[in-house]
């Protein structure tokens, strides 16, 4: 079986250690709690989504369930999906995204790729020229360009974050593309802002990221937010002179190459603001963000916060920003937790719209590394926030399903109880196989494939699907 070939990734995996110990790693004294976990991960009934195994150490980002509920949508990295089968050697857009979308399922073997699942790449094609600087931009490349953030807008309509050093001088912009053919996949710009149109002066460096859509069928209409930010580096907040909530509506979203989209804020700016997403009746947007948010200043760390989605006053240009700001989440720092401070991102409510459930780094009870775990909140903020999904590896952009089970991503590797149908399979096939090696032989030879597997835990992130 080729998923049983040892795999050697030590120099990556010692450094990945190191990292954890210098960033993660907290001098505190363990808390006095348990924490009852069944095998490697918190009890509960645990689908692995993605099964494949590579060296590279794949991850798979931003799932999100298509409205039918037939397919999963994912970014990946450019490897995992190449647009071409060559090797491309040490192009830069190797270490780009992809938009991947993969049949709903429950792996239950390890594969060698993504195809061998049924994955297929959105292979994107430039419907029109982009109007930008001053002239129009056919992005040619946009195949292999970075991709992030993807969500569903219907079945066949996929929105997501395009960048493009050539054409979009590496700012990332909103786009639509049509998914009915994945392998010849139309897209085109959502909203441009309107400094993009000049060619002087230089459109100004700014980020359009993390969108979310209102949900479907409220009678306010459709609407969209995202983070704006306007940072000298992508993806560095250390240099951004201002990130802030904006919003489209998606009655006029692409209009005129997206110029003519009505946009607008909906917060002031401030140093970091991330991952927003609606509440089930559209009236609220749950955030991530920064101290200075709260007006506690610039400190290490971010916590949730939440405003009212009302457009009152938007036609007359007397809309407030913060309508109605709230801070949810008050983490409590002490001496010996890290000096990168507790992070509180990627909020999302549950479907009653009573909970919140968002990724911490804070400490869970009896470990001494901040992994990035899943915690719960009542979604007016009343009570603490309590551990709802645990393991010893990173969590990331958990969402709830329909029917309440949350699909996320995590570095988790193959859960225990997976690992173990695995290995008695692999005695019972090996039984047959060799039939001259001792009862102790056959049982070490199945144990060896086992640990194999094991070695993907924190290499590679995955696909879930969890409920407790």
């Amino acid at each position: 079986m080729k998923w049983t070939r040892k795999r050697f990734l030590l120099l990556p995996y010692v450094a990945l250690l190191a990292i954890l110990v210098v960033v993660g790693c907290t001098s505190k004294e363990d808390p006095s709690e348990t924490l009852t976990t069944c095998g490697n991960h918190s009890c509960g009934d645990l689908v692995m989504v993605t099964t494949d195994t590579s060296s590279d150490g794949f991850h798979y980002l931003n799932a999100s369930l298509s409205p039918d509920g037939s397919q999963i949508l994912f970014s990946a990295d450019w490897k995992a999906m190449p647009s071409d089968p060559r090797d491309p050697g040490d192009e830069l857009y190797t270490s780009y995204r992809q938009l991947v979308v993969i049949p709903i399922q429950e792996g239950t073997e390890p594969t060698s790729s993504l195809a061998d699942q049924g994955a297929t790449l959105i292979r994107l094609f430039p419907q029109n020229n982009v109007w930008y600087k001053g002239r129009p931009q056919y992005i040619a490349q946009a195949l292999d360009d970075d991709k992030a953030y993807p969500l569903w807008e219907d079945d066949q309509s996929v929105i997501f974050c395009l960048r493009s050093q050539e054409y979009l001088a590496d700012n990332y912009r909103l786009f639509r593309v049509d998914i009915s053919n994945p392998d010849l996949a139309p897209f085109v710009p959502l909203f441009m802002e309107p400094e993009d149109f000049f060619e002087s002066p230089a459109p100004p460096f700014s980020q359009h990221l993390e969108p979310t859509l209102s949900p479907a069928g409220l009678a306010m209409g459709r609407w969209l937010v995202f983070t704006r930010s306007s940072c000298a580096l992508v993806d560095s907040f250390e240099t951004c002179t201002g990130t802030a909530l904006w919003a489209l509506d998606m009655n006029t979203a692409g209009d005129n190459f997206g110029y003519d989209t009505t946009f607008f804020p909906l917060t002031n700016e401030y140093s970091r603001l991330e991952n927003p997403r609606f509440s089930p009746d559209g009236r609220k947007i749950i955030f991530s963000g920064g101290m200075d948010v709260s007006g506690a200043g610039t400190g290490a760390g971010t916590e949730l916060f939440t405003i009212d989605f009302d457009t009152t006053g938007l036609d007359a240009g007397t809309m407030p920003l913060d309508r109605n700001l709230k801070r949810l989440t008050f983490t409590a720092v002490s001496p010996g937790d890290p000096i990168s401070g507790i992070f509180n991102s990627n909020p999302v409510y549950s479907n009653d719209g009573r909970n919140v459930y968002f990724i911490s780094t804070r400490r869970a009870p009896s470990i001494t590394l901040h992994d990035r775990n899943v915690w719960r909140i009542p979604a007016d903020g009343s009570l603490d926030p309590v551990i709802h999904y645990f393991t010893r590896s990173d969590e990331a952009d958990p969402s709830i399903m329909p029917d309440g089970r949350m699909l996320l991503s995590s570095a988790l590797g193959f859960p225990t109880e997976m690992l173990n149908r695995l290995e008695e399979e692999a005695y019972q096939r090996l039984v047959v196989e060799e039939p001259d090696l001792t009862e102790v032989q056959l049982r070490e030879a199945a144990s060896e494939e086992r640990r194999q597997l094991e070695f993907f835990e924190g290499v590679m992130s995955h696909i879930y699907i969890y409920r407790p």
